[in-house]
């Protein structure tokens, strides 16, 4: 049932990305209600509520208990999403929780069946999915049948807040919505990750500074890879998926190379229907965090009743990606899933 009222949301953590982007994009929104901020650390907490123009609290299990605190985003360390998002969960409220979900993919799968289990909206912030290059991308993607994806994320070096030696530090800090992407355009249940990473040059310490993730999936039959790394200043960057009927790619994550067939047989110029085109986006990452805030109001007042956004097990996947890439590289050998969900051997 659709509710013309504001979702009454609190804002836990007070990082750059709590404030900056969620809470400067609830303040903005008509559909949202920013209610209070949290946070431990007396100074940050003020600073956010002085920003924002709301109440800071100290501690959220206050903002919990609220009737008026209709959801939570979580923005803090990732070392403490989960713990917060379960309680905020299991109080009925709905979340919407920074990337990654959780430390790792064991302690993501509860927040998921807690989720499901309780009936809230639960969404991880790949604001990427919001933009029109992605929506795009996304849909045409689908409509070759992709059985490779090769994705590249080459950038330069990262602000010493990046350097920790967890498996989603380092560059994988930002490589995680690249990984999403190549998850979401290739579709179906990941099986199984190779994988290798670089430490030690910049700092020499265990922070990744770079990585090759193969991710397998239908017994290997299909596959993608995320390549990355921390010393790739100005190279071109690619995002391709190739399929049975045709591939899409761009190289600027705004337009798209698309070509299509109706099928091949043997031969080199045995391609049915051979067609190319090209689609130009705005791109859209300026106001995607915007629009997927605006999307999670909608779900909770009904207006929406498909969400849009990733889901939980889509971040619990995410996040289950880099700790098999982690194990896969220490040991030199494929990783199942099954092992890192704690769903088999």
């Amino acid at each position: 049932m659709e509710n013309s009222k504001p979702v009454g949301v609190v804002l836990v953590g007070c990082g750059g990305r709590g404030v900056g982007a969620h809470g400067a994009a609830a303040v903005r929104s008509a559909k949202l209600n920013l209610i209070a901020v949290c946070d431990l650390d007396d100074q940050r907490r003020e600073a956010a509520a002085q920003q924002l123009g709301v109440e800071g609290v100290k501690d959220y299990h206050d903002l919990l208990r609220r009737p008026d605190v209709q959801a939570t985003i979580v923005a803090t360390n990732a070392k403490y999403h989960a713990p917060i998002a379960l309680d905020a969960i299991q109080a009925g409220k709905h979340v919407l929780i920074e990337k990654p979900l959780a430390e790792d993919a064991a302690t993501a799968r509860p927040l998921a069946d807690a989720a499901e289990a309780r009936g809230v909206i639960g969404m991880v912030g790949y604001q990427l999915r919001f933009s029109e290059f992605a929506g795009v991308f996304h849909e045409e993607a689908a409509g070759v049948d992709p059985i490779q994806a090769l994705m590249t994320i080459q950038r330069g070096p990262m602000g010493p807040q990046y350097f920790f030696a967890d498996h989603y530090g380092g560059v994988v800090d930002t490589a995680t919505h690249t990984i999403h992407l190549a998850l979401w355009a290739m579709g179906g249940e990941p099986e199984a990750v190779y994988g290798s990473t670089h430490r030690g040059t910049v700092r020499g310490d265990q922070t990744i500074e770079a990585m090759n993730l193969m991710i397998e999936y239908d017994g290997g039959a299909r596959t993608a890879t995320v390549v990355s790394s921390m010393f790739g200043m100005q190279a071109a960057n690619l995002v391709q998926v190739i399929g049975r009927r045709g591939h899409v790619s761009s190289t600027d994550r705004k337009t798209l190379h698309i070509v299509t067939h109706e099928g091949i047989g043997p031969g080199p110029r045995n391609v049915a229907g051979l067609r190319a085109r090209t689609v130009d986006t705005s791109g859209g990452m300026d106001v995607s965090t915007d629009r997927m805030l605006e999307h999670f109001a909608d779900l909770i007042t009904g207006v929406a009743t498909v969400q849009e956004g990733a889901t939980l097990r889509e971040g619990m996947y995410a996040v289950a990606m880099t700790g098999a890439m982690v194990q896969a590289a220490a040991s030199g050998r494929r990783v199942a899933l099954a092992s890192i969900l704690g769903t088999g051997e």
